[in-house]
């Protein structure tokens, strides 16, 4: 509780959306980079392998689109991991750009990888039922569709 000017005020900010969210994220961020520190790769790292594995071809530029991040970022992103031999850039579908594609590295990996992200979504929702999960996994899409708040 806090007081101001002989009034106290019943707001806990440990208890918002933000406070709550933004420590849940830390913890499964973290637990996410122990888990593929071993195989080499880090959370954002990961997250490109996973989108280019689903769809091999895709441009830089959907890629950027489909995570949802600063061009610059990515762009950094993919020139590590294409250094590191994860990717490959080669002429894309429409022959106008570069498209993304996953080397035997990264094939041999990712499976473990999404093995390891998967298994960290299934300990951190353990204590939720099939319904509650869903309805849970959906709110907080809305949220993120929805904006910041501000």
């Amino acid at each position: 509780m806090f007081r101001q000017e002989g009034r106290d005020l019943m707001f806990d900010h440990k208890q918002t959306l933000g406070y709550l969210s933004a420590q849940l994220a830390r913890r499964l961020a973290n637990a996410l980079r122990d888990g593929l520190t071993p195989l080499g790769l880090l959370p954002a790292q990961f997250t490109a392998l996973a989108e280019i594995g689903a769809d091999e071809g895709l441009a830089q530029k959907q890629l950027v689109e489909r995570l949802g991040l600063e061009q610059p970022g990515v762009a950094r992103t993919l020139a590590g991991l294409e250094a590191m031999g994860w990717i490959e850039r080669r002429n894309g579908t429409s022959g106008r750009s570069l498209g993304l594609y996953l080397s035997a590295r990264a094939r041999a990996t990712l499976p473990r990888a999404l093995e390891i992200a998967a298994g960290i979504d299934r300990r951190a929702l353990a204590g939720a039922g099939r319904t509650e999960r869903a309805l849970l996994l959906d709110q907080l899409a809305q949220l993120g569709r929805t904006g910041s708040g501000e």
